[in-house]
Formats: C-alpha cells, sequence, structure tokens
C-alpha cells in the first residue's frame, strides 16, 4: 500500500471542521488509539489497538521530511491473542520503544484520509494522507495539495517526523532536564 502524507501542529481543530464541511469531507467516526512501537532496523513497526474492539500490526517506510512524503506500509489484523503475542515477539526481537495514545477523528475525502489527532503530552495534529493505490501517483498528489490548500494547511508548522519521534524526544528532553537538576 502507498499513500502521500503530511502532518501539521494545530492549536486546536474548530477552524479546519469547517473548512473540511465546506470541502465536502465526511466525518467517519472517533478512534482512540494506542499505538507500541519497536526498534526496527529499518522503517518503522508498530502494534495498534484500536477502541478496545481490534488490533492490527503495521509496518512502514518513509522519509522524514516536512514536506509532503510517500509512506508505503502494510496492515494485518490481528486477533487478541495474536496482538500480546505479537508484542510479546518484537519486544523480545527488537525491544519495546514507546507507546503512543491518541484520540482521532477521523474524515474522508475522495481518496484522502483527514486525521485530527489529539496525541496524548504532544497536542493537536492535522494528518493528510492521500491514497494512491487506486489512482496514479501524479491524480493522488493533486488531491493532496488541493485539500492543503483548501484546508489552509500550510500556515501551520509542518511536521517531520512520526509522533513516536516527537514522544520519544520529548520523554529524554524530560529525562535530560532531571538529571540536570
Amino acid at each position: 500500500m502507498k499513500n502521500i502524507e503530511l502532518k501539521v501542529k494545530v492549536p486546536n481543530f474548530h477552524k479546519v471542521i469547517k473548512l473540511l464541511k465546506k470541502l465536502g469531507a465526511k466525518r467517519q467516526h472517533s478512534l482512540e488509539q494506542i499505538d507500541t512501537y519497536f526498534h526496527s532496523p529499518c522503517g518503522r513497526l508498530k502494534t495498534r489497538e484500536i477502541n478496545q474492539q481490534s488490533q492490527e500490526l503495521i509496518y512502514y517506510q518513509r522519509p522524514d521530511l516536512r514536506e509532503s512524503k510517500i509512506s508505503t506500509y502494510k496492515v494485518i489484523t490481528l486477533n487478541p491473542a495474536e496482538l500480546e503475542l505479537t508484542k510479546n515477539i518484537l519486544g523480545r526481537l527488537y525491544q519495546k520503544w514507546v507507546v503512543v495514545k491518541k484520540n482521532r477523528d477521523l474524515w474522508l475525502f475522495k481518496h484522502t484520509r483527514v486525521h485530527l489527532d489529539n496525541v496524548q503530552k504532544l497536542g493537536y495534529f492535522i494528518e493528510l494522507e492521500t491514497v494512491a493505490n487506486e489512482i496514479d501517483i501524479r491524480s493522488a498528489r493533486r488531491e493532496h495539495n488541493a485539500i492543503i490548500r483548501e484546508l489552509q494547511l500550510l500556515h501551520f508548522k509542518r511536521i517531520s517526523h512520526s509522533y513516536s519521534d516527537l514522544l520519544a524526544a520529548r520523554s529524554n528532553k524530560i529525562q535530560h532536564n532531571r538529571k540536570a537538576n
């Protein structure tokens, strides 16, 4: 699977929700997600628990760029027993790294998922993911760029790293400050 991604930091979601409605995007549902990341020799590897009802193993690769970037990924659905076994095995092979907890409001417009994410300890973010499997990459880029313009996302700080990187950096900074005092 392949998509084009962009992440921006926002103070809140009020304005973008109005713009999403004006655009004609459809709100799907709210999700409570817990992502457990593992140290991986290449790419990113995590398990995801969704609304305490479903589980996934997710592997993805993408560059750490502030601009829109192409991400390739694979998602495998797990049952609860498989989730625990997978976490145990990955913990032994790669070591658990960081746990990201977020509330995600999912909106859809054409081939694009718009995530309004409230990430615990990090704040509010908007993620665009334009799926580039059913349409060619040029069409996906056009759609992606049009949504960026319509939602006025270039006014916000673009984020190059994953939530896991941001949370780990925050944790390291806090630990460093504690050692200094």
